[in-house]
């Protein structure tokens, strides 16, 4: 019940961007994720954040649980997920090499080593803060114009995102805005077929940079996951070690029994 929801918390988009004004004409590609890294308050206040810590509340099973989250980031692409679900603490994350999880739904306490295909969606999808569009020629992206699509009333410019890694993905940005407003994505994630949405709204700025602070998951059509943000936090200490998987713990050996006197 709680894979799909970490899933889509790990791939969580860091899309942060400015209102702009409709533009008359139409725009290539390059125009337009130029005007996306400006209105995310461009390269420069971009690449300053070397960390970033997110806490807030997850709605569950349709609101009918509720679970405070709390995920950090660090430069290059370290991450840390923690939710905390009926007094129970799961935590999924990623140092940069190793993708791990502790979940106690499954049975144990113990920090385990992630699959293949999770550390592989790990890996492809730590863009940090300011997302795959920035400077993707420079990652190994490949980015591709499929034309506008409306999302909810709202006439979408529809990108085709190509990780340097094969993964594919769909950016739509809101052609008046530029804001991004939904996001989708297949992957296989802890041995199960996802078929993720996010749809991104209230955003504000923190440090010159626009964050969202609503996020509506859901996973083939069907509720995943409502996250509200409650707070940002920027450039906070965040030691390697919090990313590092944790090393199981060394069973003590059997103290041997004094011998029995003649």
């Amino acid at each position: 019940m709680f894979k799909p929801i970490v899933t889509a918390i790990l791939c969580l988009p860091a899309l942060f961007l400015f209102p702009a004004t409709a533009q008359e004409t139409e725009l290539t590609l390059d125009q337009i994720i130029q005007k996306h890294t400006d209105a995310a308050g461009g390269a420069d206040k971009l690449k300053a954040i070397q960390s970033v810590k997110a806490s807030g509340n997850a709605s569950l099973m349709g609101g009918q649980m509720e679970a405070p989250v709390t995920m950090t980031m660090k430069r290059p692409n370290s991450m840390r997920l923690e939710m905390s679900v009926q007094g129970k603490s799961f935590i999924q994350a990623f140092d940069g090499t190793t993708a791990w999880t502790i979940n106690p739904f499954m049975g144990s306490n113990d920090a385990q080593k992630s699959s293949d295909d999770d550390t592989k969606t790990a890996r492809e999808h730590t863009d940090f803060v300011e997302g795959p569009l920035v400077d993707y020629k420079t990652k190994g992206h490949t980015v591709e114009l499929i034309g506008k699509e409306d999302v909810e009333g709202s006439p979408a410019y529809k990108l085709k995102i190509t990780r340097k890694g094969g993964s594919v993905e769909y950016a739509y940005l809101d052609a008046g805005t530029f804001l991004t407003i939904r996001s989708t994505s297949k992957r296989v994630q802890m041995g199960q077929d996802l078929d993720l949405e996010s749809n991104l709204g209230n955003y504000k700025a923190v440090n010159g940079v626009m964050m969202p602070f609503s996020i509506d998951q859901k996973n083939a059509g069907k509720p995943l996951m409502q996250l509200t943000v409650e707070k940002y936090e920027v450039n906070i200490p965040a030691d390697d070690t919090l990313f590092r998987m944790p090393e199981k713990p060394k069973e003590e050996a059997p103290k041997e029994k004094p011998a029995a006197k003649p």
